[in-house]
Parts: C-alpha cells; structure tokens; sequence
C-alpha cells in the first residue's frame, strides 16, 4: 500500500524557529521550493515529519484545541533511525542541541539518544546494533 505508514505532525508556536532547528541542527530536509508556511514537511532519510503551527487551516474548534496545546509537555517521542548515529550524536551535542538521555547501547538490541526542540519536543534518534 503506497504513502506513508504514519506521518506525525509536531506543533510548534514559532513554525520558522522550528524549521530552521530541524534542518540545520539536525540535518532535515524542507521538502518545499517555497517558503516555510503553518504546514511543513520535512524529512531525515526515510522518515517523514509535519513541522505546523496553530494556523487557521483546520475547523475553528479543532484550531482552538491546537493552541490550548501548544507548548504544554509531553512524554511522547519521535523516534527515527539514523545511519551513522555516532556522527548525528557529535554534530547535535557540538551544536548546542539539549540532550535528554545520551547515546547509549539499549538491552533490546539497538544504540539511541534523545533530544529536545526549542519548543520541548523529544526526538529518539536510532540504529540497531
């Protein structure tokens, strides 16, 4: 079955900070010829992510819900493989990039580090071992 297998969204007050977090600290590509908008798709090789922000695109209440969100923290992460994980782990720590929980070998069988966005977002970067 074509498309993607799930392509979650990241909502974000400051959409142009966001991007530009993404794609130059972290090495995503904006898969745009235009300028950055309130929808955004990036990716970083085979993943894909939606960078938005609390624009007036959807239903009134459903825009609403958005911003009530926006900023509030959450537990959940975004976890995407890597290729060469040593490499990505030196360039966001020499980039002054938080660090939430560094590389590390994980018991079930792959090395992984998360991060967080300026706006409190985790990102688990991954390769199996």
């Amino acid at each position: 079955m074509p498309g993607y297998g799930v392509l979650p969204s990241i909502r974000v007050k400051d959409v142009k900070a966001a991007v530009q977090f993404y794609t130059e600290k972290l090495g995503f590509t904006l898969n745009r010829t235009q300028e950055v908008s309130d929808n955004n798709s990036l990716t970083f090789g085979d993943a894909s992510i939606m960078l938005e922000g609390d624009g007036a695109f959807y239903s009134e209440s459903y825009n609403a819900a958005i911003r009530q969100r926006l900023g509030s923290a959450s537990a959940s992460t975004y976890y995407i493989e890597a290729d060469d994980l040593n490499a990505l782990y030196a360039k966001v720590s020499a980039g002054g990039v938080k660090i939430v929980d560094p590389l590390a070998d994980r018991a079930w069988g792959q090395a992984e580090f998360t991060l967080e966005d300026p706006e409190g977002n985790w990102v688990t970067f991954w390769h199996a071992l």
